[in-house]
């Protein structure tokens, strides 16, 4: 098989003297654990891009990629141009790559990161099963799109006031097996869209991950909260014409945090990565920063936030309203398409939506859609809404990590995920650092070290750099290349040079022996200077770039002109038809929104039930 065959040709180039028998493991992992859990459209692109890999080195090399000798593979490689759509492509399959080898307990065994023992201390009970089978039956007074930060909180609170409300989610119910025994790389990739082989298609391209399970994104996000700054709600207005009551949005803020349990993640779980940033932090005098709230529940600080935590240690929709509203009535049903919703002068009378293969058309008195900033625009289109505003100024927070190799010891895959933060740069320019560091061989944690440097990972340690965006991009109705299209622009592009030249301060002032910048050119940094050197000249497609806060893109506004939905949240033209998600956040949220996302979809529930 052309992937197989590809990535272990890959992994032998870039680990230098790779064991027989790690190669061997790589193989078994790929076909028994990888393969079997992408998404069918995320295979696709692996054995395109395995493809692309094995005939690119065919013009200068005369033999395919996989053909060639170790240091031929490793020569070609290191001539390829970094701006070139082939070293994109390599990137992808080096994620892969380095992910799956790392997920080997034996190669995580030898920097010290040993997941099993780590597992043993988590009580493998099963989860109360919140979704039903079957089919639904009779007409309901909501049903709701989506089980995300929108979504469950719509469905939770129209629950408890008597509706009955019907739940579709398109993703899968997790198991407690699966979050104890699957490796977070191979959890990626049964709960995020498109196996989180998902990305932005402009210069540069950008990852965005996001979530393909019951709870949504939250299920599989980093759990930070922050309530918007006053701000933003001036930039909203501005942007829309439309007036959000700071009062109402304190009230509903109040009512989200008790229910998640909203609390500062306590000394104990902040973890190395975060002492680290704290001791750079403190060593340049720096003002704004400090440990992070998030919905703190039984956290034994394993470190795998943004993949399902197996220890109900982050309180996401599942834990928290959705277990409640099911004790109420609320009927979930997973593995649901919903297809279209269902439209007929100025009104919608249900869904179309996909159980078990089968279509079923669901009457309802109202529908939520509360898909995402992604799928949102999509649904709302392909059911015939027409506003030129759907899909448009979308946001998405670009980000970026700076990784650093400490003089001393970090293990940052102990403790809570993303734990701490520094928001000197946040007024001036909407910039956000935070202590990031998921498990060994995943995203920022990979960051830009060299292959030859993992065994360093002892001593790594990351921050990243978060930027609200002023230029938007748009969600077109089908996408051919990536979810979204999205140019960062040059006043975007300052901001990130000075977050991650903020970031290199930090971590060289913690006591970092070599700083990695988030380039395709990887070079390591001893100082400041040098690091400021680069990054002036370093054009927008030598960033990595990901991003996972995609907003505004169904925004709220005065009038059907700005915008997609009322104040209410409630659809221009349509009586009945509501969107409760991040795509109706006016503009910027300027700080991660899951919060702003929760309180603002709770004010959506509350004029609903006022219209039932």
């Amino acid at each position: 098989m052309v992937v197989v065959r590809t990535l272990r040709s890959l992994a032998e180039a870039r680990f230098r003297n790779i064991s027989v028998e790690d190669l061997s493991s790589l193989e078994s992992t790929i076909t028994g654990d990888l393969l079997p859990n992408l998404n069918p459209r995320a295979r696709r692109l692996l054995n395109l891009a395995s493809l692309a890999l094995n005939l690119a080195s065919t013009p200068t090399m005369l033999k395919p990629f996989s053909m060639l000798s170790v240091e031929g593979r490793r020569r070609w490689l290191e001539r390829v141009n970094v701006e070139s759509t082939i070293y994109n492509l390599i990137s992808l399959l080096d994620v892969v790559v380095l992910a799956t080898h790392m997920a080997n307990p034996r190669v995580s065994s030898r920097i010290g990161y040993r997941r099993e023992e780590a597992m043993s201390r988590v009580r493998v009970e099963p989860l109360p099963t919140l979704s039903r089978s079957g089919k639904p039956r009779g007409v309901y007074d909501v049903i709701v799109v989506g089980s995300g930060a929108g979504g469950s909180v719509v469905a939770w609170e129209l629950t408890r006031r008597g509706f009955r409300v019907a739940l579709f989610e398109v993703g899968p119910e997790p198991s407690r097996v699966d979050l104890v025994k699957l490796h977070p790389s191979f959890r990626a990739l049964k709960y995020y869209w498109d196996s989180g082989l998902t990305f932005t298609w402009g210069n540069p391209i950008i990852h965005i991950p996001f979530g393909r399970v019951l709870g949504g994104t939250v299920t599989v996000n980093s759990g930070t909260m922050f309530r918007v700054p006053g701000r933003a709600l001036n930039l909203w207005y501005k942007a829309t014409g439309v007036n959000v009551d700071s009062g109402t949005l304190e009230e509903a803020y109040k009512v989200v945090e008790g229910v998640l349990g909203v609390k500062q993640v306590p000394e104990y779980l902040l973890g190395g990565n975060a002492m680290a940033m704290r001791r750079g932090a403190e060593a340049l005098g720096l003002k704004l920063h400090g440990p992070v709230r998030r919905p703190l529940g039984s956290c034994l600080g394993l470190g795998e936030c943004a993949f399902a935590c197996p220890s109900d240690g982050k309180i996401d929709m599942r834990l928290s309203f959705l277990r409640d509203a099911v004790s109420r009535g609320l009927e979930v049903y997973t593995n649901a398409h919903v297809r279209r919703v269902l439209l007929g002068d100025g009104r919608v009378l249900g869904v179309e939506v996909e159980l078990g293969g089968v279509s079923v058309r669901v009457e309802s008195r109202a529908v939520v859609v509360s898909a995402g900033a992604l799928n949102t625009p999509r649904l709302l289109l392909a059911s015939g809404v027409r506003n030129r505003n759907l899909g448009a100024h979308l946001h998405i927070h670009p980000a970026l990590g700076v990784t650093a190799i400490m003089n001393y010891k970090v293990n940052g895959w102990v403790g809570t995920m993303q734990s701490y933060y520094v928001a000197d740069l946040l007024e001036d320019l909407g910039v956000l650092l935070l202590a990031t560091l998921p498990p060994p061989g995943i995203g920022y944690s990979a960051g830009s070290i060299p292959f030859e440097e993992i065994h360093e990972y002892p001593y790594l340690a990351s921050i990243g750099v978060q930027v609200s965006d002023e230029n938007t991009g748009a969600v077109p109705r089908r996408a051919v290349l990536g979810v979204a299209d999205y140019n960062l622009s040059s006043e975007d592009l300052e901001k990130i040079r000075e977050g991650v030249k903020l970031a290199t301060e930090i971590l060289l002032a913690a006591g970092a022996r070599k700083v990695y910048l988030p380039l395709k050119t990887t070079q390591g940094g001893h100082n400041v200077e040098d690091a400021r050197r680069v990054l002036d000249r370093a054009k927008p497609g030598l960033f990595k770039l990901s991003a996972y806060h995609p907003m505004s893109t169904a925004r709220m506004a005065g009038d059907p002109s700005a915008g997609v939905v009322d104040g209410d949240g409630r659809v221009f033209n349509y009586d009945n038809l509501y969107v409760a998600d991040a795509s109706i956040i006016p503009s910027t949220t300027i700080v991660n929104p899951q919060l702003t996302i929760n309180a603002l979809s709770l004010m959506v529930a509350w004029r609903i039930a006022k219209e039932l």
